[in-house]
């Protein structure tokens, strides 16, 4: 390894230099990136839990609180948003950007860290980490773990590769019995693996609530009495890609001028696409941008609730989705007609909201399963059938009731997740950590 990492080395520092120089988005905590950020280290001894990105980081808010309890933790992620909303959660953890997979940096990464085992959230499969962990002897396991079909085909093709890691990871908690059979066929032991269901599901209720975006009920309008107040039928598009944006925008405009008047709330997954997304709707769009200084003093003018002409408002703030979700009537998952696979209905699940989806689920395929079989979704394959569903169900109302409790039944019946997960967690934080038994 020490020979591979002085051959490669002399090439991989000049392009590092170049994406540092090319790529402004890479310049916050670049040296994070390799490994060599400072970080406040007090104990002896670190867990090192690492999520992906943002989605991922709010999937385990719950979890990494139960562990926090339990034992030293070291949260890394690969974002920038993901490393701020965890700092955010956890002023009192060290929070820091995970290295690159990269020879050579993770094993100094990981002694100066004084990490005595991993645990990787979702699918998280990292050669130089990996590696790194079994020449220093650090166990690795695996929360929250799902396959998508994409993902699965993928490993497949390089299973002579990924099963020596495979098979050292233990145990591996997977969301569904179809995620088990994948990493099983992947190289993981039949007796590392263990369905524990989707940490997504396990949300913190008080996170929901319409409260923790102060001043969002007069962002849109809406008084004391609720939707009452306004003839308008509220559609979100949560966590919606550019393009299912602006045919949810088109499609809400053709159904408006048929006489159900919809206001329309965007939810952008990706922030950083927002500029692009203006600049493609079209002028005559008035639109209401609520920003994170929404609610404060001088925010005023976001807060105004627009006219009837105007029916776009868009969040452009990061953390208050799941409680503009308890503001909707409808629902549009995002991520499901664009061929991304899907993220996550659970907060339109929890606040009992009809849904509407397109047909790319791969990532959510078994929370979209029950959903689907409960009744509580309208699934469409273009812009035409969106237009369609969402006039059916701005004219039937009783319709939007009867699938948004079906939604809220399966969320209630999902329960249990972070108890079996730390269940089964509880034997390998024991031999890592055996003076906190």
């Amino acid at each position: 390894m020490k020979i591979l990492n002085l051959l490669l080395w002399p090439f991989l520092l000049p392009v590092l230099l170049l994406v540092y120089l090319l790529w402004p988005k890479a310049r916050p905590h670049f040296s994070e990136r390799l490994g060599l950020g400072r970080l406040r280290l007090m104990e002896e001894g670190y867990l090192l839990f690492h999520s992906a990105s943002l989605g991922e980081a709010r999937g385990a808010i719950r979890l990494i609180e139960a562990l926090s309890r339990r034992v030293p933790l070291l949260l890394t992620t690969m974002t920038l948003t993901g490393r701020e909303s965890l700092s955010k959660a956890w002023p009192d953890l060290p929070v820091t950007l995970s290295p690159l997979d990269l020879p050579g940096i993770w094993s100094p990464f990981l002694k100066s860290r004084r990490v005595r085992g991993i645990l990787l959230f979702e699918t998280e499969i990292w050669p130089g980490m990996l590696s790194s962990a079994r020449e220093l002897d650090i166990p690795v396991g695996l929360v929250n773990g799902r396959l998508s079909s994409r993902s699965f085909g993928r490993y497949r093709k390089l299973a002579l590769l990924v099963r020596p890691f495979m098979e050292r990871i233990a145990p591996v908690a997977v969301q569904s019995e179809r995620d088990r059979e994948r990493f099983r066929l992947l190289g993981v032991p039949l007796e590392a693996l263990h369905v524990t269901g989707n940490l997504k599901w396990d949300v913190n209720p008080t996170a929901l609530l319409p409260e923790r975006a102060p001043g969002a009920r007069e962002w849109l309008g809406i008084g004391n009495n609720g939707a009452e107040d306004s003839p308008n039928l509220r559609v979100l598009g949560s966590s919606v890609h550019p393009e299912e944006a602006l045919a949810l925008f088109r499609a809400c405009r053709r159904v408006t001028e048929k006489g159900h008047p919809i206001s329309l709330v965007l939810a952008p997954r990706h922030l950083e696409t927002l500029p692009g997304l203006l600049s493609r709707l079209p002028s005559s769009a008035r639109i209401s941008l609520r920003t994170s200084e929404s609610g404060r003093e001088g925010g005023e003018e976001a807060l105004k609730p627009l006219s009837p002409d105007q029916n776009l408002y868009i969040l452009n703030t990061y953390g208050e989705l799941g409680a503009v979700t308890a503001l909707a009537d409808v629902v549009f998952v995002g991520g499901t007609l664009d061929p991304v696979g899907g993220h996550s209905p659970v907060e339109a699940a929890f606040h009992g909201k009809p849904l509407l989806w397109g047909p790319h689920r791969d990532h959510i395929a078994d929370l979209a399963e029950s959903l689907s079989e409960a009744g509580a979704v309208l699934e469409v394959s273009g812009e035409a059938d969106l237009e369609a569903a969402l006039s059916t169900l701005a004219s039937d109302r009783e319709r939007r009731v009867r699938m948004g409790a079906a939604a809220r039944g399966v969320f209630e019946a999902c329960g249990g997740p972070l108890e079996r997960t730390l269940s089964v967690l509880s034997p390998f934080i024991e031999s890592i950590f055996p003076e906190r038994k």
